[in-house]
Formats: structure tokens, C-alpha cells, sequence
């Protein structure tokens, strides 16, 4: 099953089995008034961003590729008690050095064309999701997470009336694998550390803004592994993206708020349900930003990590979970793309 069908319209809602491809080429594309966009147009509408996240005891981890149709960006950041905050990222025009097969289940890749130790692949099965990355020669790394087709959380939903937004997260399962910087190796451990996958293809609103928060790891040794994905924005209408992994077994959250400061994304964030079933303080400790204004292109891009407290509880369920001290993201992010 292909996202979109043969008369170029996507299929929408939750899926318990991914499609085979996100076809976008085959979309309907329409502007406002419904008149059909031409073919070649479609290159520089479709947006894609393929995120992985680690965070495990002393350090954070984040590797990204995002097309955004008139470029392409990759980058990797690594922050530790022990060295501080690193990060790198290269833009380039169109799809120069991005290739991607657009499969749910499949291979994206990006190389840097001058650079023959920089690269960075992410591969999708139905049982993980899987990270390669090498920065030069002192910046790399590979991550494995364990994940079950069942599980993740897969979802499509209109985008005004000109697009649609498939969203593709995982997380909540074990983690494995390591990073390495300036010769110092973070190795992940399965049974404690927290991960996130996060990948995103569709038509988006050319000025598209959006929240999220995602806490993942274990609270204590014998307790379960536990991983919220909490989001508002994008996915605008029928459906959301709100959900709690334990062991890796997903359950529904409701509809959340994010109160922050957003001249001040160090101070402390309150993200909360109106039913109470989601309470939750996220205390930053470090985060990475792109702020440029292009006029064509725009982007006020922050991405907090730290740390969590409060609790959840699924919707239908009886079992309140603490989340007290766990650690995960925060973003805030505006793009015109």
C-alpha cells in the first residue's frame, strides 16, 4: 500500500501496517483555489526530515537530514558534562549530496560532495531503525533502535487544504551503539538510555510552526522504559501524535499544552494536559538554534535538551507513571520553507 493512492489522493489516520512508499510524486497537488500544481513544482514542496536522538547518562545526541526542496541540511551535535556542547552542519542546494527512497522501510543517505569522510545513513526495517555517521575523523558513530512495525507510531493528516503531513516516530525500545568525539567514545546502553527516531515527509504549510517534547529511559533499575512523544502543530486536524511507550508498547496521551518562554527557551517549560493526565516540567540544561530569515526561506529552529519531571497516564488507563528525572527534547520551531 503506497501513501498515495492512484488517483493521486493520500490515505489518512493511524496505520497499524506502514505503507510502502511515500509516493509524493503521484500527489495531487492543488494550490488554495484548486487549480493543480505542475509537476516540476512538487520537487520544491515536498519536505522531509529524517531525526535521530539519544540521551544516556552524562551526554545528548542528536543527528538530523532535512530537505527542504530548494536545499538540503545535515547536521549532528553531541553535548557531555565532560566536553561541552559540539555541533556541525553543512546546507547545500536542491539534493545535492541527499538520496532517499521516500520507503517507510528503507534507506536515506547523505554524503558530503567534497568530503569523503563525511556521511551520514539511516536505515529503516521492521524491527529498527539504524544510524551511521562519520563527521571527519574524530566525529562519529553508529546507533541501533529496537523496535517493533506494531509499535510505531504512524499517522497522516491533512495540512490545510493543499497537503498532508506523514509523521513516523519511534522510540521506547532498546537503544545500543556509540558516539565518538575528539577521541572520546559515549557508549549507549540498552538498559537504561533513551531514544527517539523521528521520520517526517508531506507538503507542508509553507510557514509551518510547531512544539514537541519527548522524554525516553528508564527511572530506576528494575523499573519499565518509558518514552512520551508529545507534539502540537503540523498534524492539525482528526488525529495527533501524542503517545506513551512503555517497554516499548504504545497507548494514547490526549491533547497538551506547552507554556515557555520563547525569548527565553533556557527557563523551565510546563507541558500539560487540561485532563490532567499529562504533567510535566522539562528543565533545560543545553540546546542548539538556527535562526536565519532568508525572506524566502526562514527558520527559528530550538531544540532544548534537559531534563523531566511530572507524570503521565494513558488515556483508558489506570496506571500513573513518574517521570521524574528522565531526559529528552524540547522544541520549538518555526520554518517558511
Amino acid at each position: 500500500m503506497n501513501l498515495i493512492d492512484s488517483e493521486g489522493k493520500p490515505r489518512w489516520g493511524r496505520f497499524d501496517t506502514l505503507p510502502s512508499a511515500i509516493n509524493w510524486q503521484q500527489y495531487d497537488a492543488r494550490t488554495h483555489m484548486g487549480a493543480r500544481r505542475p509537476q516540476w513544482l512538487k520537487t520544491f514542496l515536498f519536505k522531509h526530515f529524517d531525526f535521530y536522538g539519544v540521551v544516556g547518562a552524562g551526554f545528548e545526541f542528536g543527528c538530523g537530514m532535512v530537505r527542504l526542496g530548494l536545499v538540503n541540511s545535515t547536521f549532528a551535535y553531541l553535548h557531555s558534562e565532560s566536553t561541552g556542547l559540539r555541533r556541525v552542519q553543512f546546507d547545500f542546494p536542491l539534493d545535492v549530496g541527499f538520496l532517499s527512497d521516500y520507503k517507510p522501510l528503507g534507506t536515506s543517505e547523505w554524503t558530503h560532495p567534497f568530503k569523503a569522510n563525511h556521511r551520514v545513513t539511516s536505515v529503516r526495517t521492521a524491527s529498527g531503525r539504524a544510524l551511521q555517521f562519520q563527521f571527519g575523523d574524530d566525529f562519529h558513530g553508529s546507533v541501533e533502535l529496537n523496535c517493533s512495525e506494531a509499535d510505531t507510531l504512524a499517522l497522516n493528516t491533512p495540512v490545510s487544504n493543499t497537503g498532508f503531513a506523514y509523521a513516523q516516530k519511534t522510540s521506547g525500545g532498546p537503544v545500543s551503539g556509540h558516539v565518538c568525539s575528539h577521541g572520546q567514545v559515549f557508549d549507549v546502553r540498552p538498559e537504561t538510555d533513551g531514544s527517539y527516531h523521528d521520520w517526517t515527509a508531506g507538503f507542508l504549510r509553507r510557514d509551518t510552526f510547531w512544539n514537541w517534547a519527548c522524554a525516553s529511559g528508564r527511572t530506576s533499575s528494575n523499573g519499565p522504559m518509558l518514552s512520551v512523544n508529545l507534539a502540537r502543530g503540523v498534524n492539525e486536524t482528526s488525529a495527533h501524535e501524542n503517545v506513551l511507550w512503555v517497554d516499548g508498547k504504545l497507548s494514547e496521551l490526549p491533547l497538551v499544552w506547552f507554556e515557555y518562554d520563547r525569548d527565553q527557551v533556557m527557563k523551565p517549560w510546563h507541558v500539560y494536559s487540561s485532563c490532567g493526565a499529562v504533567d510535566l516540567t522539562f528543565t533545560p540544561i543545553g540546546h542548539i538554534d538556527d535562526h536565519r530569515n532568508l525572506w524566502v526561506l526562514a527558520s527559528r529552529f530550538n531544540q532544548c535538551f534537559g531534563v523531566f519531571n511530572g507524570t503521565v497516564r494513558a488515556l483508558g488507563g489506570d496506571e500513573t507513571h513518574r517521570i521524574d528525572g528522565l531526559k529528552g527534547w524540547c522544541e520549538d520551531h518555526y520554518a517558511r520553507w
